[in-house]
């Protein structure tokens, strides 16, 4: 599981709401268990519901003060009873989730198309979830549809959170060194605050009385008061499980770290390779490739490998054996690389990962594995045998970028020789500025005093041309990043490197982490623990609670109405 960045409440509202008046807007113009467990540790939202206002005084009590809701009791787990009011709140909340979970996505890849939303989450925000099969194997047999998971799972959830509430306010968990201080606490106070200012907001634009309108758009039966309450002791509980993870994080020892890698060794260390796949499937209709029987296929990949030497051989041959349809491919020599792969990201074939991460296996080892579901042979030439990732998992570093132009001004591409003469004249000023550190000292603060008149990434000058926590797989180029995370690399080491963007004068600060494998071991120790900590009260929760079904369903299939009332 994994705590992903927060949205505020107020955010969400706002983003749900400018979507509403949006569709509202069109149709005027046009006169017309593990996904819930997941779910947990994202933002607590507002609940943007349309709600049911009664139109006869019989039904006062359900829809204007909403006595049931408060009352009766639609479930309960050990001594701990859910009201129909918080019921309500947490079916619309798990809804809610899911909905900005599918709308986050479609957005994000709006420039490829539609349908990223229901690809990524299952969910398809523009359907009913009456009408949605729900697509996973997680939830009770009884779910067919998400309206069903809803349902069901809301329960699961309120109590769930209930649980992780407990603990964060235990003195178990004080003496681990969980404790919200003053300032957090106003941080979380403030930010419910501001839901209910918007709210506020909201309800006056509605002509409703601030009450009314939460419990008509957070749910039926809540005031502010109560959804105030709900609102603090899910951050209070999300606060204890972020920290919960962190903590974890940083508790084992070197030891443990150790102890754990050789146990599950296949899981960390990686392999470099070259891979070339000779085909005897049938070609496609129209292809210019040339069909081979299995015989000759396999014949045929025996007799690249018998040529292979050495690495640059094994880039040339493919390029000599690549099939019509991969010629340009493989004039790529980075085409059959496979590098710093684990073991699990062979999927293809079983086979070619067991022979890469054999114990016995050393560079230059070739072999020819035949995938009989790809319907092909496989030659392989080991670049690197599998091994641990010893480069520092973080580093800092300085710089000071010396920018070599590639573009115009208005962003056309440069003649090559002007490119060069361009990179050649960045070349010349940065070793000038790194003389003049080696002049004054060759110190830290040397190589500071340097930045600000000289470093055209003007974003660093403020940190004194700083990166903190440089990785592997961050968000620098590759040259940057290779230099920073070079398990040589030590304290005061200084350097020029060539990226796209021009010369870098680096500077090393220090490696503020483990080496990448213990990192990454750290991290599967700490994600194995807070798993069983969820999980178990999960379990246990699903295990003994007990539900008054006849109130549950008549409590969800009035929000269900609700919500189908959008579509």
């Amino acid at each position: 599981m994994a705590n992903n960045e927060i949205k505020t409440n107020a955010e969400i509202y706002r983003e749900q709401r400018k979507e509403r008046l949006e569709k509202a807007k069109k149709k005027k113009h046009s006169a017309k268990k593990d996904l819930a467990i997941r779910i947990i540790v994202k933002t607590i939202v507002i609940l943007v519901c349309v709600g049911l206002i009664g139109g006869f005084a019989g039904n006062l009590l359900l829809n204007v003060f909403n006595v049931p809701q408060k009352v009766l009791t639609v479930a309960t787990y050990n001594d701990t009873k859910l009201s129909g009011a918080e019921y309500n709140y947490y079916y619309m909340s798990l809804y809610n989730q899911v909905y900005q979970m599918s709308y986050q996505y479609e957005n994000m890849y709006s420039s490829y198309g539609s349908g990223y939303g229901v690809y990524f989450t299952g969910f398809d925000m523009s359907q009913d979830p009456a009408e949605q099969e729900y697509p996973y194997d997680d939830a009770p047999e009884s779910v067919e549809t998400w309206a069903d998971y809803f349902r069901v799972m809301a329960s699961t959830r309120a109590f769930l959170m209930d649980e992780m509430y407990k603990k964060a306010t235990s003195d178990e968990a004080k003496k681990a060194g969980f404790e919200l201080s003053e300032e957090k606490m106003k941080e979380i106070t403030d930010g419910i605050d501001e839901s209910i200012k918007t709210l506020e907001e909201g309800a006056k634009e509605a002509s409703f009385a601030l009450d009314n309108y939460i419990a008509r758009t957070c749910g039926e039966g809540l005031t502010e008061k109560s959804y105030r309450a709900l609102l603090e002791k899910d951050s209070i509980a999300q606060e204890y499980l972020t920290w919960y993870q962190e903590h974890t994080t940083e508790s084992y020892t070197k030891e443990e770290i150790a102890k754990y890698f050789e146990e599950n060794k296949t899981d960390f260390v990686t392999a470099s390779v070259r891979v070339f796949d000779v085909s005897y499937a049938e070609p496609e209709e129209g292809s210019k490739d040339k069909a081979y029987t299995k015989a000759e296929a396999e014949k045929l990949a025996n007799e690249f490998k018998s040529k292979i030497t050495n690495e640059a051989s094994f880039i040339s041959l493919a390029k000599e054996y690549a099939p019509a349809s991969l010629k340009e491919t493989y004039e790529n020599d980075a085409a059959t690389l496979q590098k710093d792969v684990h073991a699990a990201d062979i999927s293809s074939s079983e086979a070619v990962a067991e022979w890469l991460f054999s114990a016995d296996r050393k560079i230059a080892d070739t072999a020819v594995i035949e995938d009989e579901e790809a319907q092909s042979f496989t030659v392989l030439y080991v670049v690197s045998p599998a091994s641990r990732d010893e480069s520092v998992s973080s580093t800092s570093v300085r710089h000071i970028l010396i920018q070599a132009e590639t573009t115009d001004e208005e962003g056309n591409a440069l003649a090559q020789d002007v490119v060069t003469k361009n990179f050649e004249k960045a070349k010349a000023k940065a070793e000038k500025v790194m003389q003049q550190w080696k002049d004054n000292g060759a110190t830290e603060e040397a190589f500071i005093a340097l930045i600000a008149d000289n470093t055209d990434d003007t974003a660093s000058i403020e940190t004194d041309g700083l990166y903190d926590d440089v990785k592997a797989g961050g968000n620098y180029v590759a040259e940057f990043t290779n230099w920073a995370i070079d398990p040589a690399r030590k304290p005061g080491d200084a350097d020029l490197v060539k990226t796209e963007f021009g010369y870098h004068f680096m500077y090393f600060v220090e490696a503020s982490g483990d080496a990448t494998w213990e990192s990454e071991v750290r991290s599967t120790l700490a994600s194995n623990d807070y798993n069983a900590l969820v999980d178990g009260i999960y379990e246990d929760v699903e295990e003994n609670l007990q539900s008054n079904d006849t109130f549950l369903k008549f409590f969800a299939d009035r929000l269900q109405k609700t919500i189908s009332a959008r579509f």
